[in-house]
């Protein structure tokens, strides 16, 4: 029987790739200056961030509920430094969102080398242990520094969306993996 967490982690990274995708698309057709919040659509698009970085939580914790035979000591603590980067963004997002401009930028970089560390553990444990298709941990090791990266040669919002693609993969494997019947040895009498 699959843990409830399990399949509430799948939901959770499918509704946040959807959120980062619509943040992504709402930034490229109403950009504003980073950090400045002069218009609806500037608080709106916080929001959204903020929400799908908080799915972005349930999701991990659900990979963390998979069955970890093998996953080990370095995917759990991929887990939680993982977890604890992207906890840290949603309190900078929606602190930065509050005082109406960009807040606490170290703590955001903190985050960001958490995110990165942890994603790259789990990525790695997560095709070790085999828990996933192979797949989910290779888009875990490199979503989020390739958001970066976009980020950087195509503009503003395309981060976003590229950090709604592992999300919204990782998600959807989550769901596969709950509605998988167990595999229970076949006795023999």
């Amino acid at each position: 029987m699959t843990s409830p967490l399990i399949r509430w982690g799948g939901w959770a990274g499918v509704v946040a790739a959807v959120m980062f995708v619509l943040a992504g698309i709402l930034v490229l057709v109403a950009p504003s200056q980073r950090g400045v919040f002069t218009s609806f659509s500037d608080y709106l698009i916080e929001v959204i961030l903020v929400l799908a970085f908080t799915l972005t939580l349930v999701a991990i914790a659900g990979l963390h509920a998979l069955p970890k035979r093998r996953y080990g000591r370095l995917g759990a603590a991929g887990s939680l430094i993982t977890f604890v980067g992207y906890a840290l963004i949603v309190v900078v997002t929606a602190a930065s969102t509050l005082v109406g401009g960009e807040a606490l930028f170290a703590v955001r970089l903190m985050a960001a080398l958490a995110v990165v560390i942890g994603s790259i553990l789990l990525g790695a444990m997560a095709i070790r242990a085999r828990v996933l298709p192979w797949w989910c941990g290779v888009v875990l090791i490199v979503g989020f520094p390739l958001g970066d990266v976009v980020n950087t040669v195509i503009g503003e919002g395309s981060e976003a969306i590229v950090l709604g693609l592992p999300w919204g993969l990782v998600g959807y494997a989550l769901l596969s993996s709950s509605r998988a019947p167990d595999q229970q040895p076949v006795r023999v009498s």
